[in-house]
């Protein structure tokens, strides 16, 4: 099951996407689904890492903090990584504007708890990597010694060393798993997202969507699906000033209407049964797709495996 991982997107004179930043899996073990009719329960999570992650992510960052001492950076060798720190991110400043979402199977089908809605918005993704992870603060050159995410006049080289492709992070990727995560094609996400695409169009689904949209309406909102709801471009034309002035800390912390909307958003999901419909429609694509797509489903798991036991033999010190 995949928990909470930012999307990282820099703005400069465009938009381009940098990539993906913590893999899927947990940063702790937690209970997964036991049965079929559990929300959390997803036909193609069998493919994916899993709660194992946590050990590919524990020896990314121990060969990570090798690598950095190795570039002179002789104060990382006492780097705590227990929490894993959250991946880094460029520091304010350096000319280069990054905005970060942050995707989790939790909320799948969006926001569902109105307790939880009422606290986060539609940021419970966000909170709760923020809870798994450590946040730390980089300088510029820790920075692009870890993640050789390079923009315009960036050096290359650091303390008289090069840094390596894709930084001490991307080294350590490729220790791991023989090659980047980022430079191969991800089946299961590939086929998550093109059974989120496909039961968005299923009758079932289309019907969910128009009975939780009646019951927003008579809450006082009007939208379609629950995505634009959580999308929110009416919000964002409502709360340009509050963002500048009531949120200066933390100007993506969800304000006041942002709340209100998602608490509606969840208690309609659940006045109107909309997570178990469409949750059903999901695990009947998603196991529709595992059957035409088994071979390379396989050759994922088996590639997943493998890094799981090579990422103990480098914890273990036998590699």
């Amino acid at each position: 099951m995949r928990t909470a991982a930012p999307l990282l997107l820099v703005l400069a004179s465009v938009l381009a996407l940098a990539g993906c930043g913590q893999p899927s899996g947990s940063p702790t073990p937690e209970s997964g689904p036991t049965s079929s009719n559990d929300p959390r329960f997803l036909p193609l999570a069998a493919y994916d890492m899993s709660d194992a992650g946590h050990a590919v992510g524990t020896a990314r960052w121990t060969l990570a903090k090798q690598c950095m001492v190795r570039l002179g950076f002789d104060a990382l060798k006492n780097l705590d990584i227990d929490p894993l720190p959250a991946w880094p991110q460029r520091p304010a400043g350096t000319g280069v504007f990054t905005a970060v979402g942050y995707s989790d199977d939790e909320f799948r089908y969006g926001i569902q708890d109105p307790v939880q809605a009422a606290r986060y918005g539609y940021q419970a993704a966000r909170a709760k990597y923020r809870r798994n992870y450590a946040e730390k603060k980089w300088p510029l050159s820790e920075y692009l010694g870890l993640t050789g995410e390079f923009f315009g006049d960036d050096p290359k080289t650091v303390h008289g060393h090069r840094i390596p492709r894709r930084g001490c992070l991307g080294e350590a990727d490729r220790a791991i798993y023989g090659s980047n995560p980022q430079d191969r094609r991800d089946p299961v996400l590939e086929l998550e997202t093109k059974s989120l695409r496909q039961g968005s169009k299923d009758p079932a689904w289309k019907k969910a969507d128009q009975t939780w949209s009646a019951c927003m309406r008579k809450a006082g909102y009007h939208y379609a699906t629950p995505r634009d709801a959580e999308t929110g471009e009416d919000r964002r034309r409502a709360e340009p000033e509050e963002r500048l002035s009531a949120r200066p800390q933390d100007p993506d912390a969800p304000s006041p209407l942002e709340k209100q909307t998602a608490t509606a958003d969840a208690r309609c999901k659940q006045h109107t049964g909309y997570v178990r419909t469409v949750h059903a429609v999901d695990v009947r694509i998603q196991s529709r797709l595992i059957a035409n797509n088994r071979a390379k489903l396989e050759k994922q798991r088996r590639w997943n495996r493998d890094a799981v036991r090579k990422a103990h033999d480098i914890l273990e010190g036998r590699s």
